[in-house]
């Protein structure tokens, strides 16, 4: 069994060079094993003799100045200035990039205080990558005896057996050792997890987590790293956490929360947590909280905290407060390109179609090389019937993005929309070049349905029934339509009726209260001269389709011209251009119509 991406950290920091030589024994492994750094600070370097098993404390102030003979160090105090010596040594060394220079300062560090545990790892560490495991696991086992209260040299000789010697029943003994001395400490818990993990036994892997579970650990990291290796464990391919699961996580989180009492950063990832487990309700009020608190927070923090803000009140459906939160941002950082992002994909979610447009136009300016935003911006002129301003913008990308596969086929929808029938065509004969050299996959059912349109418009009907049929072979089950419209096509020309009937019935039985469908279907029966079924799907079209369509009060208004009856051929025809205030070819047939009604009685004049 491979361990997750959160367990192998702990192979991969003891592996690492970088990490164990220059970073020190901070070890990263779900925020730290727990160990203080050993390294350069800005006000000086560290004392090496600092640990659980040397604690130098500052004696008190003599009444009197003490004779010379008291000046003298005692043999302890030569060790540790011997220590501190060589130490500072392998720091100066290690800043020049001496790693061998440093190494053996460090040793020889060791030597005189063999307690200090954070450099006697960091050593072994360095000294196992090379291959010299078994003066590692001296150094360890010699920290052990002169620091018998530390977890650090018992866990590290544990990590050493598991990965370098492969003795797993010599690593479990010492992780235990770590765990008896540390069982407050979640570095010992994920020692043992990982182990057991990598040995296939999951049993003893999950007791493990259970007993950490009982710890009585008051500091809020060890229930974070808990809770981190719980949700990692838990979510399996983006999906939700069982529910099993959940129950298990919750009253960590509610420990957690507990412990965390004031701070900031801790709350912050509490809230993260939240989010990762999908319960964003929670994470909310966490997250307002540390925004109103966060007032010593550095203005890129304040910000990625409004963004999880954001995104979490959009996950919760409360969008508008999403908006609100994200309009604050751009006013406090008005050059951030992803808020403006963002708050372009909620505008459009609310159909606020200018905000959109100038949020995604906004990000544009800041960072023009994401053709994502182009194809946003389009899609919303297209929206707004800014045919002309679509296709510029999509010419524009396309002279940023040349070969880009998407933004030639969004190109060629737009000139298609646009009425541009050559250009449309040759886009989209450019956009199927441009993909046989590409990864993108845009040469879809949608994409064939798209260009077939393209040509029906173009009047290239060969060519647009070609499209459409390739359209619906590549998914039949969503093909209703493209069905339709092929069907519809036919029909409407007075063509191929009886294919045409047969595709619009095929799509009809994929969506049977599709008005579009059933507008086409009581078409066909129109065409074949049957009235009065005709109108029978005609009716059901007008019912289904919300709001009312222009083209079904025509076509029921034509039915009712057919039949003889002008009145109400007439008051569907003027409910239809009332829709299209500009098809002329509706204001004819009213216009014809009313020739041929009888002129209406003259109105009585009025008594005085």
């Amino acid at each position: 069994m491979k361990p997750s991406g959160a367990l192998s950290v702990f192979r991969q920091w003891l592996l690492c060079p970088v990490t164990c030589w220059r970073v020190g024994i901070g070890i990263a492994l779900l925020g730290g094993l727990g160990a203080e750094p050993v390294s350069a600070s800005k006000s000086g370097r560290e004392n090496p003799s600092r640990s659980r098993g040397h604690i130098v404390q500052p004696s008190p102030t003599p009444a009197a100045p003490p004779a010379d003979s008291d000046l003298r160090l005692n043999k302890q105090g030569e060790h540790l200035a011997d220590a501190l010596s060589a130490y500072s040594e392998g720091l100066t060394a290690e800043e020049e990039a001496d790693t061998e220079r440093a190494l053996e300062a460090y040793r020889k560090a060791l030597s005189f205080d063999p307690g200090n545990t954070e450099l006697a790892v960091k050593v072994a560490c360095e000294l196992a990558r090379r291959g010299d495991v078994p003066q590692g696991l001296a150094l360890l086992k010699d920290s052990a005896k002169a620091a018998p209260m530390s977890y650090l040299p018992p866990l590290w000789i544990s990590q050493i057996y598991e990965k370098f010697l492969k003795k797993p029943d010599l690593a479990e003994r010492y992780a235990n050792q770590a765990l008896a001395l540390a069982p407050d400490n979640f570095a010992p818990y994920l020692a043992l997890f990982s182990l057991y993990t990598a040995q296939g036994q999951a049993k003893k892997a999950n007791e493990v987590l259970d007993s950490a579970t009982k710890s009585n650990a008051a500091d809020v990291q060890f229930w974070l790293q808990l809770i981190e290796t719980r949700i990692r464990l838990a979510i399996k391919d983006d999906a939700a956490i069982p529910p099993d699961e959940l129950a298990r996580i919750n009253p960590l989180l509610e420990k957690a929360r507990t412990a965390a009492k004031g701070n900031l950063e801790a709350l912050a990832k509490l809230a993260d947590f939240y989010v990762l487990s999908r319960q964003v309700k929670e994470a909310i009020p966490l997250y307002v909280h540390i925004i109103e608190k966060s007032k010593d927070v550095s203005g890129d923090e304040l910000l990625a905290l409004r963004d999880k803000l954001a995104r979490s009140l959009l996950s919760a459906g409360q969008r508008d407060q999403a908006i609100a939160v994200l309009e604050q941002m751009v006013k406090d950082s008005p050059t951030r390109y992803e808020t403006y992002e963002l708050l372009g994909e909620l505008y459009a979610v609310n159909q606020q179609w200018d905000k959109a447009v100038a949020s995604y136009q906004q990000a544009l300016l800041i960072d023009s090389t994401q053709a994502a935003n182009y194809l946003r911006v389009a899609d919303i002129q297209l929206r707004m019937e800014k045919d002309g301003e679509a296709v510029k913008t999509l010419e524009e990308a396309r002279g940023k993005f040349p070969g880009v596969p998407k933004v030639t086929y969004a190109l060629a929808v737009a000139l298609s929309h646009a009425k541009e029938h050559v250009k449309a065509m040759a886009a989209f004969a450019e956009a199927v070049a441009e993909a046989k050299n590409s990864t993108d996959t845009i040469l879809t059912s949608s994409f064939y349905f798209q260009y077939g349109a393209a040509a029906e418009q173009a009047g290239e009907l060969t060519k647009a029934a070609e499209l459409l049929r390739k359209s619906i072979e590549m998914d039949p089950g969503n093909a209703a339509h493209a069905c339709n419209y092929l069907g519809f096509m036919w029909v409407d020309r007075g063509m191929n009726l009886p294919e045409g009937r047969d595709l619009i019935q095929r799509a009809l039985a994929l969506d049977p209260d599709e008005g579009a469908y059933l507008d086409s279907l009581g078409w066909y029966y129109y065409k074949v001269g049957n009235y009065d079924r005709a109108m029978e799907y005609l009716k059901r079209a007008f019912a289904n389709t919300h709001p009312e369509d222009a083209t079904i009060d025509e076509h029921i208004g034509d039915v009712y011209a057919a039949k003889g009856d002008l009145e109400r051929a007439v008051t569907m025809w003027k409910k239809a251009i009332g829709i299209e205030p500009q098809n002329l070819g509706i204001a004819g047939k009213i216009d014809g119509a009313q020739r041929k009604l009888p002129a209406p009685p003259p109105t009585p004049a009025k008594g005085p």
